[in-house]
């Protein structure tokens, strides 16, 4: 019963220390990541083994998965889990999980679903189908000296958009539907003292969206191909490379585009950091990577340099573009970083990151000028940001305060534009009963200081805006309770607490131009785990 609480609660400050996120609605659905005031999106990323396109927005959010921790491998072992949880404007979310492990293979079935109606049932009712939904398989061997993996994952997503807009314009017919196949299959292997990994990642994707506030209408077919290898001799050198073939077919212009991308790259541990460098092959382009990190006692130092091609835009048809071809949107996107950081961990911890990037031939959108003769809205920029993030943990016996204040130097396009992000989180624990019966939980507090800039972030479109629209400050007070009974664990979570107690005002936030305000969501859960 001790391991679990220690587990559940290191569990609630990996999550406070890891990348925050600005949500839109009351079920996190929607909205966008960031990482130290840095916007995040238009990323490739993995789901365990699987490769996840960077069309997909907000995944991590929309998708979760289960860890089987404290499993032995010398032994045939099963272990499931099985997580509900329910709360008010329908919402739903179920997860259950199955791993059986013996000492040369493993299996592994993940299966998840996530309803929410809205607070005007804006995005779904009783009648629609789940707004997250997935099954993932798992399987690996070990032959002849030869890890051989297999993954495959299906995922889905469907939500309507029915918001409350006073110009009068008919949204009936706004969705957001995406189901993809991911499937990765691989093989490790030491030959002749070198580590050597093979591995192929296939996705199958149909991605359609159409929002009649933003003239947004885009019905595409995604197949992407990644052959990756690396090879370590575990001395001093460290090869990695990656071949991407990805073809895009838009269905309003029965059009289609490939692309390819090829990475090149080595690492090097020297007595003064780690460096990694390479070569991006990129729009018929090749140009230099580079990511050098390194600890000066209680500092750290990281500078990079990151390659990716830009997005293709498919709604350019709509304004009339008929001589547009996607090629033209074929440029490179720089990204270059340093992040200085330092840190003390003793009865309390300190960390600080400072970190500045600078980015160039970025895609931005401008919904103000939109009716201007020859302009579709979509813009070309490049731009920076400075920001610092600073971390305070508190310990006791059975309790933590941990702090984290992200303040932003000024306005950027792929900023959050908040000056002063602060998250306060009071974790604690208790048990009794001999330990049969505890409790642990968190109380947070976040504030979000207004963002005048003008700049802000489109869902719909993944990418950053620039318009005339500013959000005021916010307050957001959250409650999260773990009640556990022996091997059940009963949860109790709260959102905006602030606009469900008996306080004048109006305490619901808005973060976005064209989501509806939110509220408050209380919910109720239970988690079961199973041994064998």
């Amino acid at each position: 019963m001790k391991n679990r609480f220690i587990t559940i609660l290191i569990f609630n400050i990996s999550i406070i220390f890891g990348q925050s996120y600005i949500s839109y609605d009351l079920s996190n659905q929607f909205g966008f990541v960031l990482d130290n005031n840095q916007i995040i999106w238009d990323n490739e990323e993995k789901f365990d083994n699987l490769l996840i396109d960077r069309s997909t927005t907000y995944f991590d959010h929309k998708f979760s998965s289960f860890d089987f921790d404290n499993m032995p491998s010398d032994s045939l072992y099963v272990k499931s889990k099985f997580q509900y949880e329910f709360g008010d404007y329908g919402f739903d979310k179920l997860n259950i999980g199955l791993k059986k492990q013996s000492e040369d293979s493993s299996f592994e079935f993940l299966a998840m679903k996530k309803s929410f109606f809205g607070t005007y049932s804006e995005f779904a009712n009783e009648n629609t189908s789940p707004l997250s939904l997935f099954y993932k398989i798992d399987y690996n061997t070990i032959l002849s000296k030869h890890n051989f993996y297999l993954s495959t994952g299906y995922f889905r997503e469907d939500s309507k958009f029915l918001f409350n807009n006073e110009s009068l314009i008919d949204n009936s017919m706004n969705i957001e539907f995406s189901d993809f196949l991911s499937i990765t299959v691989g093989d490790s292997f030491i030959a002749n003292r070198w580590d050597y990994k093979i591995e192929l990642n296939h996705i199958s994707k149909s991605d359609e969206r159409s929002i009649a506030e933003y003239v947004v209408a885009q019905d595409i077919d995604i197949e992407k191909n990644r052959l990756n290898v690396s090879a370590n001799n575990k001395k001093n050198i460290f090869l990695k490379s990656f071949i991407d073939n990805t073809y895009y077919f838009d269905h309003s212009t029965q059009r289609g585009y490939s692309r390819n991308i090829l990475q090149l790259s080595n690492s090097n541990q020297f007595s003064f950091g780690n460096l990694t460098y390479g070569i991006d092959y990129i729009a018929d382009e090749v140009v230099p990577a580079i990511n050098y990190e390194a600890v000066f006692g209680v500092v750290q130092l990281s500078v990079s340099r990151k390659n990716k091609s830009n997005m293709i835009l498919f709604d350019k048809q709509q304004f009339g573009e008929m001589f547009y071809s996607f090629s033209d949107d074929e440029e490179i996107q720089n990204w270059d970083s340093l992040v200085l950081s330092y840190g003390i961990d003793r009865k309390i911890s300190f960390n600080s990151n400072l970190k500045l990037i600078s980015v160039n031939n970025l895609q931005g959108y401008d919904l103000s000028p939109i009716e201007t003769l020859g302009f579709n809205g979509y813009f070309s920029f490049s731009d920076d940001m400075l920001s610092l993030e600073t971390k305070i943990g508190i310990p006791t016996k059975r309790s933590r305060v941990d702090i984290i204040h992200y303040h932003n130097f000024y306005d950027s396009l792929i900023s959050s534009n908040r000056s002063h992000i602060i998250d306060i989180n009071y974790n604690f624990n208790t048990s009794f009963v001999s330990q049969n019966l505890g409790i642990d939980g968190k109380l947070s507090f976040r504030y979000l200081s207004e963002n005048n800039s003008g700049y802000s972030f489109d869902y719909f479109r993944n990418m950053p805006t620039s318009n005339s629209v500013s959000y005021d400050e916010s307050y957001n007070i959250g409650l999260d309770l773990n009640i556990s009974i022996a091997d059940v664990l009963l949860t109790i979570r709260l959102k905006n607490a602030l606009d469900r107690l008996p306080l004048d005002g109006d305490y619901s936030i808005n973060n976005s131009e064209i989501f509806n305000p939110m509220n408050s969501l209380l919910s109720f859960g239970i988690i079961w785990e199973f041994d064998d």
